[in-house]
């Protein structure tokens, strides 16, 4: 592909040929604090004179330093720290005329940060405005102290208007320092970025990329409001420079209102079509009808630096406002926009790949149908790398629209997320637009929640509420319509109850970036005190007026809770006797029907636990728990009525399964067709994966939890592009997908989709299981369930043979027993699963598929399924898991623990590759147990170890106890430092004085059918790297 050309090879160039070629034409219109017109005009000569005047000034400061052999100067770099007018835009250009670079600082920044980054960036000087006196000492004071000196120079503003100004003194030119060629690989500036996860990073811009960043953009004029000092300002007045069209900038002396912004753009004393904005200030301007009228009388409005809430942008459209959208990076430039036809296109928030670009970005896969984009080596206005490759990942997400395979939306930054205390993630920034974006009465929404169990938000009231949000019921009664509809494009853990809403004293200063919106981690920081008080009154309440009520009444007044949470509607069918998890009550619904009980009711100073309505999921359980609680009784439920509930359920569900005549062995026709849940998930993927590569296989029909059909195979693409899996065309022709719900009799499906099914199938792998150690046995019993509808699916089978069943167990349903190795058998005693809702239900799940296999010719198969780890291939292992996290924390805590262990630890690819192996084996047992684990174990702990420090992590091995408190005292941060919250789940596991030995799992049965699983290679140093490498590619794990 040939190199782009450009008038100029530098910015000093780029202002020469303009004063050159259109002396009289005007540059820029903006105005100052005189009397006189609101907007003044400065013509590109003008600019040349006011740039000249400037350099003779700081020439004679001592700023340049002496040439080099060469006769080129070496590179310095000057910081700037001064109001944002054309001045600025003034001084930027003559620092550069006189082979400076210059830092532009932001006025948001604090002083630590400033010293910061002027250390950094090793700048000799910094120049400074009038506001800024006491920052500029400070910040010189703070580098003194750390042993460097830099100058401090006040800023000059000689006037440009009127006496004194650039027509009236003449000016000599100024010799530009170096010739355009020698600029041309300089850095020209220094941006920075908004410091939203920490101290701002300075982002080097060449001359060169300077150019190519604004080259070709505009070719009218146009209008801003934004601070030159930021990234999309800054590049709009020079993108208006090098297109040689005039730059309309708002007076810097105004306050930023809707009536001022009015106020100047009915001041332009030219046609302006062009509007570039931040959505701050399309947000003012929508708040009114001046202000939309405003804007809808440009050709387009562009906006950059966050996004805006689809709201707003729809009624604006719906108004006549053409609203362009830029995505860009202060380091690579602009990459998408939703330039279009807009008489005819309104889809204003569809950002579009479009020109030479195409080659350039790849948009990789996230997970969860979002995607972050990369921008290729080779790209012009790239200015930085943070790849091998020489790309830039951006950490920005967005998602792909389901009919245009280019055009995607922009939906937040990979580190925005919020992981709360379960695992469960929450991206808080369409929630903020939702709420601010769309309330008048909301100035801003930050959303909380990291590491807890439910999020929550600070608003801080506009103008609007500066008297209304004294009265908190009548300041929510105007905002919750807009949280509920927040709500309901969210996740429900993700959603909002009135609880966690906290309303900000009118005015409070908000920690912000340059682009007008807030910093998360300052914000936080800052409010810190706040947020935990909402949790604490949210989660514990206040000690007086407790109620203390019969066991009788209780079950009513939690009726009523659950009725408060759910609303009346969805609650008018909820017995006491109902499993309020198969009823649809969820996590955060749980977490809110606990904290009524624990702040209404007398519980005589004790505290209910976080999982209570898990582990007493009904009416009548919740309040029998609730009445032991308050007398001091405990829950005065035994091992043995634990077991004994266990085979109660497997009792239940035996019992239900459809008798037809028996035969005696299973032989597989020479094709099948192949049932298989949760193929969205990890393991699910890998064995679908492999399914479609077997030539027995015609068909594969996945079932998952989807809106539509069509839904069900996109989130298929999705999971199977998350885990870098790859199907030619003819193999997705072996694909179907429903929407399902395997615990409804007949799956959810239609009478005629349901017939289909049965009449086609051979076998079902039914790998989807919920994965919630919080949940009791009792609320899994839905899901027992679900496995009785497939095993009669099953059973319904037309064909001589009905079709086989394949169960993904877990060895949680056998690690509870004493004994040290575990056959490839059915377990005999229920204390054989592990003590939780989850090994339990395993465990009831293997008892009645052996039942169903005794009392009936179905063909049973339970898949006993260990750790699993990233593929072989890319790496790709999910860092939400407890072994990824431990593997981060050495970032915090500098250390791993010592086993003595050779874990038997399967890659998933060879997992699925396995169970593909056995599901499709021609001749199997009637009924049998294989364990999916690996049999070559001689890949040890210390291999692990030598892995992770040959990928370059740094880490001491300590011991267990060592380890443990070291995590402890590590940074609480549950973002930066994830595990912390896996704390107590570590301390379990690992947190005895002597290690336990693990159980050995036999695989002589698995091994003679499996035979990827016979040959698997024990975890090598080569496998760990991959992991490592695929978890920094994802942002995971920092770099070595």
């Amino acid at each position: 592909m040939p190199a782009p050309t450009y008038i100029a090879s530098s910015l000093t160039e780029l202002v020469a040929i303009r004063a050159r070629d259109q002396p009289n034409d005007v540059a820029v219109y903006t105005g100052i604090d005189e009397p006189g017109p609101l907007l003044r005009p400065l013509t590109y000569s003008q600019v040349q004179r006011a740039v000249d005047r400037l350099c003779a000034h700081y020439a004679v400061l001592g700023l340049t330093p002496p040439p080099e052999k060469n006769g080129i100067p070496p590179q310095r770099v000057i910081a700037v720290l001064t109001s944002s007018a054309v001045d600025e835009t003034l001084l930027e250009i003559a620092l550069a005329k006189l082979g400076l670079t210059p830092i532009l600082l932001s006025v948001n920044n604090s002083v630590p940060a400033v010293a910061h980054l002027c250390k950094i960036t090793n700048s000799s000087h910094l120049v400074y405005g009038s506001k800024f006196v006491s920052e500029a000492h400070e910040a010189q004071k703070i580098l003194s102290e750390q042993g460097i000196n830099i100058g401090i120079v006040p800023d000059k503003r000689f006037p440009i208007w009127g006496p004194g100004g650039v027509e009236d003194v003449k000016t000599e030119p100024f010799p530009a320092v170096l010739r355009p060629q020698d600029e041309r690989d300089r850095t020209c500036v220094i941006l920075h970025s908004s410091g939203s996860t920490g101290f701002p990073k300075p982002v080097y811009i060449s001359h060169f990329a300077m150019i190519a960043n604004v080259a070709g953009f505009v070719s009218k004029p146009g209008f801003s409001a934004l601070p030159v000092y930021h990234g999309f300002g800054h590049y709009s007045v020079f993108r208006c420079y090098y297109a040689g069209v005039p730059f309309v900038l708002f007076p810097a002396h105004l306050p930023l209102t809707s009536a001022n912004i009015c106020k100047v753009i009915n001041a332009i004393p030219i046609r302006c079509p062009l509007c570039f904005a931040v959505p701050y200030v399309i947000k003012l301007l929508g708040e009114t009808e001046e202000g939309t009228r405003a804007l809808a009388n440009f050709e387009s409005v562009t906006f950059a630096g966050a996004a805006v809430p689809d709201d707003l942008g729809d009624r604006l459209t719906e108004a006549g406002v053409n609203i362009k959208a830029i995505f860009g990076t202060t380091e690579t430039g602009s990459l998408l926009n939703s330039e279009r036809d807009y008489a005819n296109d309104k889809a204003w928030n569809w950002l579009r790949m479009q020109g030479r670009i195409r080659d350039y970005l790849v948009m990789e896969d996230r997970g969860s149908g979002t995607y972050e984009s990369v921008v290729l080596d080779g790209w012009p206005a790239k200015t930085q790398s943070n790849r091998p490759d020489g790309s830039y990942a951006t950490k920005d997400l967005f998602v792909r629209h389901p009919q245009h395979s280019d055009w995607y939306k922009y939906i937040g930054r990979l580190d925005d997320t919020l992981v709360q205390v379960l695992g469960e993630k929450t991206n808080p920034v369409p929630i903020e637009l939702a709420i601010q974006g769309n309330s008048p009465y909301v100035e801003q929404c930050i959303v909380f929640g990291a590491g807890r169990p439910q999020v929550g938000c600070l608003l801080l009231p506009s103008e609007l509420a500066k008297d209304l949000y004294k009265d908190r019921e009548a300041f929510l009664e105007k905002v919750w319509p807009v949280i509920e509809e927040a709500n309901a494009q969210a996740p429900t853990h993700s959603r909002i109850l009135p609880e966690m809403v906290y309303i900000l004293e009118y005015g409070t200063q908000i920690p912000q970036a340059t682009k007008l919106t807030f910093l998360r981690p300052a914000c936080y920081a800052k409010f810190k005190t706040i947020i935990d008080d909402v949790y604490d009154r949210f989660e514990n309440g206040s000690d007086t007026n407790k109620l203390d009520i019969s066991e009788s009444e209780l079950e009513d007044f939690i009726l009523n809770a659950i009725t408060q949470t759910l609303g009346s509607i969805k609650a008018a069918k909820l017995t006491k006797t109902s499993d309020l998890f198969a009823f649809g009550v969820d996590s955060l619904q749980a977490t809110r029907i606990r904290n009524i009980c624990q702040k209404e009711l007398e519980l005589n100073g004790r505290t209910l636990g976080q999982n209570v309505v898990y582990e007493n999921p009904s009416v009548e359980k919740l309040a029998t728990y609730i009445t032991t609680v308050r007398t001091g009784a405990g829950n005065g439920k035994s091992v043995e009525e634990d077991h004994a509930a266990m085979w109660a359920m497997v009792d239940k569900w035996a019992s239900k399964v459809i008798q037809r005549e028996a035969s005696e062995q299973v032989i597989k026709p020479a094709s099948q067709t192949i049932v298989l849940t949760g193929a969205t998930g990890s393991l699910g993927a890998h064995i679908l994966h492999q399914l479609l590569a077997s030539p027995v296989v015609d068909r594969v029909i996945c079932l998952s939890r989807a809106k539509s059909n069509e839904d069900s195979l996109a989130r298929l693409r999705e999971s199977l592009n998350t885990r870098r899996l790859r199907l030619t065309d003819e193999q997705w022709k072996k694909v179907e997908s429903f929407a399902a719900d395997v615990n409804e009799e007949h799956l959810g499906l239609s009478p005629a989709d349901y017939e289909s099914v049965v009449s086609r199938t051979t076998a079902v792998v039914h790998n989807a299981w919920p994965v919630n150690f919080n949940m009791s046995l009792d609320s899994y019993d839905a899901h027992v369930g679900g496995v009785l509808n497939l095993i009669n699916l099953c059973l319904r089978s037309p064909k001589s043979q009905p079709s086989s069943f394949y169960f993904s167990s877990s060895i949680a349903a056998v690690t509870g027993s004493a004994d040290p190795v575990c056959d490839e058998t059915f377990p005999a005693s229920a204390g054989t699963a592990l003590p939780t809702g989850y090994g339990r239900s395993k465990w009831v799940v293997e008892k009645v598929a052996e039942r169903a296999a005794r009392a009936t010719p179905l063909h049973v198969s339970i898949l006993r399924i260990g750790q699993l780890v990233g593929d072989t291939q890319i790496g790709v292992w999910n860092e939400t898991e407890s072994w990824p996290l431990m593997f981060k924390a050495t970032e915090a805590t500098g250390a791993l623990p010592a086993f003595q262990q050779n874990p038997q630890w399967l890659p998933v690819n060879i997992a699925g590759r396995a169970i593909a192996e056995i599901a499709t084996h021609s001749v199997l047992p009637k009924a049998a147990v294989y364990h999916i684990v690996n049999p070559n174990v001689s890949g040890g702990w210390d291999t692990i170890i030598a892995g992770l420090k040959k990928a370059g992590m740094t880490f001491d091995v300590v011991s267990r106890s060592e380890w443990l408190d070291r995590l402890a005292k590590s940074d609480p941060d549950g973002e930066r430092n994830p595990a912390i919250k896996l704390l107590p789940y570590y301390r379990t596991r690992f947190g005895k004085p002597t290690e336990s030995i693990p159980m050995e799992f036999r695989v002589d049965t698995t091994c003679s059918i499996a035979l990827s699983l016979a040959h698997a290679p024990p975890i090598s140093q080569d496998l760990v790297e991959k992991w490592v490498h695929f978890w920094r590619e994802v942002g995971f794990v920092g770099k070595h």
